[in-house]
């Protein structure tokens, strides 16, 4: 009976012990920090962010002057209208050299060649529809929007300056997330187990402590593993400040 009540007493005592969470050191980050470029050469026309300001999704970055897009889409809109009634002129004589042949007023030969020369007209006429449709996507390409709502990093460029596609593209204007904010730390292989991607865990940044989620566990580098936990964003919170993260 003594060792029943004793037994007893150690499981009370045992369910009644605190879990304590563990912490670990933390630094914030950029949630996805992307340098942004655009595909084609151009003269910069207009930058419309400054470092350090939130645009949202979408919002223009920055534009190049549009005025030789413009010139070389207009020229592929004129050859294109140029060669449909071209088409449409093919297409008729094809039908009528059909309808000749039908009757045997036709050779075999004419109504090959009238069949040729259609065929001939609607390659032409395809070409310059792709060639008017990657103008088309060219002259797009003379705004630089946000890809999601961004905080502006860095402007590496300014109205007047010239871009070149010939050679690797610079980065014009460098954003991260302006909603969300990333917190690493490395932890030790023994310190990782129990954590997956998905998890929720809290953080802690100048005595405010949010809930996150686990992005990222990266593989082991100079003997730590990398975690990544996303957050809501505060004001004030910049990449560099310390952090720490919080497990169950």
């Amino acid at each position: 009976m003594r060792n029943l009540i004793v037994s007893v007493t150690l499981l009370a005592s045992s369910v009644a012990m605190p879990v304590i969470a563990a912490e670990f050191p933390a630094t914030l980050v950029w949630a996805d920090r992307t340098a942004l470029s655009l595909p084609i050469s151009g003269l910069v026309k207009d930058v419309k962010v400054r470092a350090g300001q939130d645009v949202p999704a979408g919002g223009l970055l920055l534009e190049l002057d549009a005025r030789p897009f413009d010139a070389r889409l207009h020229k592929a809109q004129a050859g294109v209208q140029g060669l449909e009634r071209k088409r449409a002129e093919a297409k008729n004589e094809a039908k009528r050299a059909q309808e000749l042949y039908a009757r045997t007023v036709l050779s075999n030969v004419e109504l090959e060649k009238a069949h040729i020369d259609q065929q001939q007209v609607e390659g032409q006429y395809q070409e310059a529809r792709a060639q008017q449709q990657l103008i088309e996507v060219e002259r797009s390409y003379t705004q630089l929007k946000a890809p999601f709502a961004a905080r502006v990093l860095a402007v590496n460029i300014a109205p007047g300056e010239a871009i070149s596609a010939a050679m690797q593209a610079p980065t014009l204007i460098e954003v991260a997330r302006s909603n969300v904010i990333d917190v690493v730390a490395k932890l030790k292989p023994e310190e990782v187990v129990g954590l997956k991607l998905g998890g929720k865990v809290d953080v802690e940044v100048n005595g405010s402590k949010v809930s996150g989620e686990i992005i990222a566990i990266e593989s082991p580098k100079e003997g730590g593993y990398c975690v990544v936990v996303r957050v809501p964003a505060a004001d004030g919170w910049l990449a560099g400040l310390s952090a720490k993260i919080i497990t169950p």
